[in-house]
């Protein structure tokens, strides 16, 4: 599966490629802004991306910001509970920066800010059983994320990547039906900011209506305030509306809209971010 480079830059992390041609800085330190400035200009010079998103602190919006740079989100409180987390944009594609969606989306939003929708959901006469996920489950782990997702912005199909990150720390969380994983979902931690991504949350499409999305990222979110964890959010699909309906009826809070931010189902697709004050 095609993907995107990792690169760390001293205490900090970028993406970039081409397949979801952009440039992604994911985190920053204080100590790194103008290496992370140099590297994100030469790359910018080098390959021509489409879009350039930075996830910064509020306190260095003046060092990263640009006259074309828009705040497309922020998460309240992101670092340690007390700094927002502001998401900069800038794009070098006048049709990447236009969402067609638009409205589709803004009305999802308002759907599900307002609970407009009464909940549906099928009862199962199995038992569910929720549990952490080891590198035993690694290849039926990637079977679900290959029915789910025709394309994704990590190779999460791919048994290397899921062993790497898995023995990096990230925990992914699986959904049991007589011993057959049919949901899965993992917690990518931001240690310095003390902020978790409730992240890759799938169910097999013969299980959905359960109320086993529900189930995973309740118990998910458990886990983390018992690793005191201030600040959850997630990076969702903006125009399917059942996943937003999932984040938005457990208390998350609407953060903003990322253009066509990721190609994911097998195009480039804008993306809702929804946030959350775990403590």
């Amino acid at each position: 599966m095609e993907t995107d480079f990792l690169v760390t830059i001293g205490k900090s992390l970028i993406q970039h490629g081409y397949y979801n041609n952009r440039i992604y800085l994911i985190q920053v330190h204080p100590d790194d802004i103008e290496l992370i400035l140099h590297r994100i200009n030469y790359l910018q010079l080098v390959y021509s991306y489409e879009k350039i998103i930075l996830k910064v602190p509020r306190s260095l919006e003046r060092d990263f910001k640009t006259p074309d740079t828009r705040i497309e989100a922020r998460i309240p409180g992101y670092y340690q509970g007390i700094e927002d987390a502001l998401f900069l944009s800038r794009f070098f594609n006048i049709r990447r920066a236009e969402e067609d969606g638009f409205n589709k989306i803004q009305r999802n939003i308002h759907t599900c800010q307002n609970n407009l929708l009464p909940p549906v959901q099928k009862n199962y006469s199995q038992e569910i059983r929720i549990r952490k996920a080891d590198t035993s489950d690694i290849s039926e782990l990637c079977a679900l994320y290959k029915k789910v997702f025709e394309t994704y912005p990590f190779p999460i199909c791919e048994p290397y990547y899921l062993k790497k990150i898995m023995s990096s720390g990230v925990p992914f969380f699986v959904a049991e039906i007589s011993n057959e994983v049919i949901g899965a979902g993992s917690c990518e931690i931001d240690a310095h900011a003390s902020a978790v991504e409730m992240s890759d949350l799938a169910v097999n499409p013969k299980y959905r209506g359960y109320g086993i999305s529900k189930i995973l990222l309740s118990f998910m979110e458990k886990h983390m305030k018992k690793n005191h964890v201030k600040t959850a959010f997630t990076i969702c699909r903006a125009e399917p509306l059942q996943i937003n309906r999932l984040f938005s009826g457990f208390g998350y809070q609407h953060g903003g809209t990322l253009i066509k931010n990721t190609n994911i189902c097998g195009k480039f697709e804008s993306m809702n971010i929804w946030y959350k004050n775990l403590t």
